[in-house]
């Protein structure tokens, strides 16, 4: 398990440091409550460059997205939804765009990144992924 830098809160110059697989659900458990498509940026502590995580929660839905770079690969979730269109999450005052089969279950969210955690930044395995389009 590896430490994490949390980087979402726009009113703050610091990330939230989280060391433990408990700290992760706090952090998750206060964005769920926003009901608003949020990004959290994930990076593991002692190598900033290893992988870029974001993870997307919308508490309004109960969905969520998933956003991985590292090792090479470029990719996001891949939801069950043949729906097209996209829809908007935002990482501070910034607005991504993700296309709507990205979209999954909130439990495969907070999965992938405990898995993230646990793994020490690799992809995580828990959900489906397709090329970053």
């Amino acid at each position: 398990m590896v430490a994490l830098e949390a980087w979402y809160d726009e009113d703050s110059d610091d990330p939230t440091m989280l060391r433990r697989a408990e700290q992760l659900d706090w952090l998750f458990d206060r964005v769920v409550k926003w009901e608003a498509p949020v990004l959290v940026e994930l990076l593991v502590a002692d190598d900033l460059t290893r992988a870029i995580f974001d993870v997307g929660v919308n508490g309004k839905t109960g969905r969520g997205v998933l956003y991985y770079s590292g090792s090479g690969e470029t990719v996001m979730s891949l939801g069950s939804s043949a729906a097209t269109g996209k829809i908007l999450y935002y990482y501070m005052t910034s607005d991504t765009e993700f296309p709507l089969s990205a979209e999954i279950p909130l439990d495969l969210v907070r999965q992938a990144a405990h898995e993230y955690m646990s793994s020490g930044g690799a992809r995580p395995t828990v959900v489906d992924w397709q090329p970053l389009r």
